[in-house]
């Protein structure tokens, strides 16, 4: 189940990655759905189960993986509206340990690292960045106890765990394939989850097995209503160099205090 708080939320500045959806146009079903749910029906589509756990189970079997996201951010706006901002990220992932994400666009520019032992996050325009030092802790541990932001979100997060079924699949009340659909050119299947206070959806591509775009909708919480992430430029099991997880820290950047709850610190 999608979770508030990632590893994505640092001093105020958020780097987040959401997208709306470019390039995708609907296209006339190409399986014959299950039938519409009516108010509170539940429904568990087993098509829908499978397409989810191929999915995951490509994700899961590689030992690198990269891929791009792209889109809009609803962030609250001083007059009660929620206005919409542009953001991207790029995330790298090498198994069992090591993280890196790129976050850019109208958001708060900024790199994490994971090595493993280190969390280091440096923020260019502000010219600081912020390190600790924990105990051993792999990609999984990593996501699932880090919490230094409230209501930070990234939903592609958990497609980086080792088992995404697993996580997507906690506390879901509801499944229902929707259809098929283009999106940014390739064939993908709709499927539709409900979980307590939140609705999500995802799009996998027909052929490939890969994230395509991902919907997740809050009915409860205080923040963000909704997030679009696109998925592009997928990299499955590419080598990639060790330099990729070595954090670039400007010589003049200001280091600051930063904590992230959950971890073991090394001693």
């Amino acid at each position: 189940m999608m979770r508030r708080n990632t590893i994505v939320h640092f001093f105020g500045g958020t780097l987040l990655a959401a997208t709306v959806l470019l390039g995708a146009g609907a296209a006339a079903a190409q399986v014959k759905p299950a039938p519409p749910a009516g108010p509170g029906q539940t429904i568990k589509d087993e098509r829908a189960l499978k397409l989810l756990k191929g999915m995951s189970d490509t994700l899961a079997r590689v030992q690198t993986l990269g891929f791009k996201v792209r889109g809009l951010v609803p962030l609250a706006a001083p007059t009660g509206q929620y206005v919409n901002l542009i953001a991207s990220t790029h995330a790298v992932m090498q198994r069992p340990d090591k993280l890196f994400v790129e976050s850019r666009g109208d958001l708060f520019p900024s790199d994490l690292y994971y090595d493993g032992k280190t969390v280091t996050v440096v923020a260019f325009d502000e010219n600081f960045y912020a390190q600790r030092v924990a105990a051993n802790a792999t990609i999984d541990a990593f996501i699932q106890n880090s919490q230094p932001g409230s209501d930070a979100l990234a939903p592609f997060v958990e497609l980086l765990s080792s088992d995404p079924y697993a996580v997507l699949t906690q506390g879901i009340s509801s499944v229902l394939l929707v259809g098929q659909s283009m999106v940014g050119g390739v064939m993908t299947d709709h499927l539709a989850f409900v979980a307590k206070g939140i609705d999500w959806e995802i799009w996998i591509g027909t052929a490939d097995k890969l994230p395509r775009l991902m919907v997740v909708s809050y009915r409860e919480g205080e923040r963000q209503p909704t997030f679009t992430v696109e998925f592009s430029d997928w990299m499955l099991d590419t080598p990639v160099p060790a330099r990729t997880f070595n954090p670039a820290i400007p010589k003049d950047a200001v280091k600051l205090e930063f904590k992230l709850h959950g971890l073991p610190q090394s001693k």
